[in-house]
């Protein structure tokens, strides 16, 4: 009996090995899995960290795009603006073409009435003839009253 007692001690001790290396491995292998799973999370952390810088990068451009958007629409109002200036501008101008046209033609009218008036008022009318008491037609009237 007593070897078999010795036996299960020695298996007891070789099992208490066993178990104390399989310990160790196990605690190494956690701690390596720790080591793994913080990489991973710090790594995680750096690429959300510029992921987020990228976005607000992004954001600032998409800013400035809408304003300069805004800047181009401003300024192609006023363009149309100053289309529909110059179109007033150039249709006055041909209206005082037109009009100076007009006027020119009126007035030239006005100067020929005006001529043929004259013309007319310039004709001397014939005086009547002057017939003396005795019916004769004399050619003036002479003062008598002296």
């Amino acid at each position: 009996m007593n070897k078999c007692v010795t036996l299960v001690k020695l298996e007891m001790s070789a099992i208490s090995s066993v178990s104390a290396s399989q310990s160790t491995s196990a605690s190494s292998s956690l701690q390596t899995t720790l080591q793994q799973a913080k990489r991973a999370a710090d790594q995680a952390e750096s690429t959300a960290q510029t992921l987020e810088t990228q976005a607000t990068e992004a954001q600032e451009a998409a800013s400035s795009a809408q304003g300069y958007a805004s800047s181009l629409s401003i300024q192609a109002g006023q363009a149309q603006l100053n289309v529909g200036w110059t179109q007033q501008d150039l249709s006055a101008v041909e209206t005082a073409g037109q009009l100076s046209t007009q006027i020119s033609s009126v007035i030239a009218n006005v100067v020929d009435v005006q001529q043929s008036r004259l013309a007319v008022i310039a004709t001397p009318i014939p005086k009547p003839p002057v017939i003396n008491t005795q019916g004769q037609v004399t050619g003036k009237i002479i003062n008598t009253s002296a």
